[in-house]
């Protein structure tokens, strides 16, 4: 996940990215669309970075290590917790930080509970039991295997075909009609 490992953690990141992308596009220049989610991940590093000059950091991973990963995922927990935290009190210069973050207070800070928010939606959901459909879009999307959640939570999955109680009947007791409700 995003601060904490599980077994899980690397579907739960298709998640988040996926729902970042799907909700807020970031135009950049001249009107190029660049996936929130990348400039999600250029906040955290550059977030990151202020850390590590501030020298708050116990190790650091170096990114030739490692070139696919940024500053943020070379940090140990703890650290990325430092980090999303210095977003939060906005301690970090705002005039350098990514679009749409570029002097944008609230969404900086909203940032560390919509990431929140969205690996535990991610963990809880039937996201991990969607499989090799969990990337296609909603309509081909199918549970192949049990999700992790529901594992967890002893939820016993959908039931189909169950009766359910779609409202109640009532009826004008003055023209005799039952008023039980």
């Amino acid at each position: 996940m995003i601060l904490y490992a599980s077994p899980m953690g690397g579907v739960i990141y298709e998640y988040v990215i996926a729902v970042l992308d799907q909700t807020l596009p970031s135009s950049i220049n001249h009107g190029d669309t660049i996936p929130f989610s990348k400039q999600t991940a250029k906040l955290l590093d550059m977030a990151a970075i202020q850390l590590i000059c501030r020298g708050k950091t116990e190790c650091l991973y170096h990114t030739w290590t490692f070139p696919r990963k940024g500053a943020f995922a070379n940090l140990k927990r703890g650290e990325r917790q430092k980090v999303v935290d210095l977003l939060e009190r906005l301690e970090v210069p705002l005039e350098s930080l990514p679009e749409p973050f570029t002097n944008n207070p609230g969404l900086t800070q909203s940032m560390k509970n919509t990431l929140t928010q969205l690996t535990l939606l991610g963990y809880y959901s039937e996201w991990t039991g969607y499989g090799s459909t969990r990337l296609k879009g909603p309509d081909v999307r199918r549970i192949e295997f049990f999700p992790m959640g529901w594992l967890q939570t002893n939820y016993p999955g959908p039931a189909f075909g169950y009766r359910n109680l779609r409202g109640f009947l009532l009826g004008d007791p003055y023209k005799g009609g039952g008023h039980d409700v």
